[in-house]
C-alpha cells in the first residue's frame, strides 16, 4: 500500500515539473518573439527622422508655391508710367483705383530656392533713364532656403513710346530661374509667362495750354507753363550735331546769337563773342554768328547742346518755342 502511494506522489511531482518546464519555456519563448518583433532603439530614431523629414518636405513644397501680379500706373501729364510685379504667396488682388491690373496668375507655381530673374519685353515701352532705370528692363532676386516667406516686389519706371496704349497685349513678363551648373537663366520653360493685356485704350491727353497750362507738341513733347521744364521724347532730344538742325535753329535765334552766348556763359565769354562778330558778322551776317556760336557750343558741351535746353535756358515766349520747336522737328524727321 505504501509503495503504490509512494508511486503516485513521484509520478505527480514529476508531472508538476514537466509542467513548470514547459511554462518556463513558452514564456521565453514569446519573450523572445517579441523582443524580435520590437523595432531597435536605432531603428525607431530612423523611422522618426524618415517621417519627419518627409513632413517638412510637404511644408516646404507647400510654402514655395507662389503667384505673380502684374500692376500698371499711368502719368497723364508725362507719358510715363510704373510698373509693378508682384510675386506673393496669395493670389488676392490688391485695391488701388489708380492701378491697372495687366496680369494676373490662376495657378500657383514652387520657386526653388536660388537666384530668379524678372524680365519684361515690349516694344510700346523704354526704360526711363532719367530716373537712372536700366534700360535692360531686368532685375533679379534671391530666393532663400528655408525662408517661409520670400515674397517680392519690382518696380520698373518706364516711357511710352506712344501717347496710346490698349486695347490688346502691350507686352510679356517673364520670371526665369537661374541655373546653377553653367550660369544661365532657364528661359524655355519659365516659371512665369505673363501676357500684360489692357481691356480698353488707354490715351495721356494733356489738357490744353489755356486751361492746365501746359501745351503738347506735335510730337507729343510736354512743355510746361513756368518754361522751366520741355519734356521731349525720344526722336524729338535733337543734339546740334546735325547741320541742317543747326541751321534751321540759327534761321530763329540769328538776332539773338549776342544774348544766347551770354546765356550759355561760362561757355563763352566776352572775348569769344566779340571773335565770332569781328569774323562772321560783316561777311555772312547775324545768321552766321548764330551758326557758328551753335556749332561752337557743340563742340564745348556736346552732352548740354540740345534743343530743351537751349529753349527753356533762353526763357521765350511759348508761341516761339513752339514754332522753332515743330519747325525744328518737322524739317529735321523730312529730311
Amino acid at each position: 500500500m505504501a509503495t503504490i502511494y509512494h508511486r503516485g506522489v513521484k509520478r505527480s511531482f514529476i508531472n508538476e515539473e514537466v509542467n513548470l518546464l514547459s511554462s518556463k519555456k513558452i514564456k521565453r519563448l514569446r519573450d523572445n518573439h517579441e523582443q524580435d518583433l520590437r523595432p531597435s532603439k536605432y531603428d525607431l530614431s530612423s523611422q522618426y527622422e524618415n517621417q519627419f523629414k518627409r513632413i517638412n518636405e510637404k511644408k516646404n513644397e507647400f510654402e514655395e508655391e507662389y503667384h505673380c501680379q502684374v500692376y500698371l500706373k499711368l502719368y497723364s501729364t508725362t507719358c510715363k508710367c510704373t510698373m509693378d510685379v508682384i510675386v506673393k504667396s496669395t493670389n488676392d488682388t490688391i485695391d488701388d483705383d489708380d492701378s491697372i491690373l495687366l496680369a494676373k496668375t490662376r495657378i500657383a507655381k514652387v520657386i526653388k530656392p536660388g537666384v530668379v530673374r524678372v524680365r519684361l519685353v515690349s516694344t510700346l515701352f523704354i526704360a526711363d533713364v532719367d530716373v537712372y532705370e536700366d534700360s535692360s528692363l531686368m532685375k533679379l532676386e534671391t530666393i532663400k532656403k528655408n525662408y517661409n516667406h520670400n515674397n517680392f516686389d519690382k518696380q520698373f519706371a518706364l516711357k511710352l513710346k506712344n501717347n496710346r496704349i490698349g486695347p490688346g497685349v502691350i507686352g510679356k513678363l517673364f520670371i526665369e530661374s537661374l541655373d546653377p551648373s553653367n550660369g544661365s537663366y532657364i528661359n524655355q520653360s519659365p516659371i512665369f509667362e505673363l501676357n500684360l493685356s489692357l481691356t480698353s485704350e488707354h490715351e495721356i491727353i494733356s489738357t490744353s495750354f489755356n486751361q492746365n497750362n501746359e501745351n503738347r507738341l506735335i510730337c507729343g513733347c510736354v512743355l510746361s507753363s513756368d518754361q522751366s521744364h520741355l519734356e521731349i521724347s525720344d526722336k524729338c532730344n535733337l543734339k546740334l550735331n546735325d547741320m541742317k538742325l543747326t541751321h534751321r535753329l540759327a534761321e530763329y535765334l540769328r538776332c539773338q546769337w549776342k544774348f544766347i552766348g551770354r546765356e550759355l556763359a561760362p561757355c563763352f565769354s566776352e572775348i569769344d563773342l566779340i571773335n565770332f562778330q569781328q569774323t562772321y558778322l560783316i561777311l555772312d551776317g547775324n545768321h552766321e554768328c548764330a551758326y557758328q556760336l551753335l556749332r561752337e557750343w557743340y563742340i564745348r558741351h556736346p552732352d548740354q547742346a540740345n534743343i530743351r535746353y537751349l529753349l527753356t535756358r533762353l526763357k521765350l515766349p511759348f508761341d516761339i518755342i513752339i514754332e522753332i520747336h515743330n519747325d525744328v522737328v518737322r524739317k529735321f524727321i523730312s529730311s
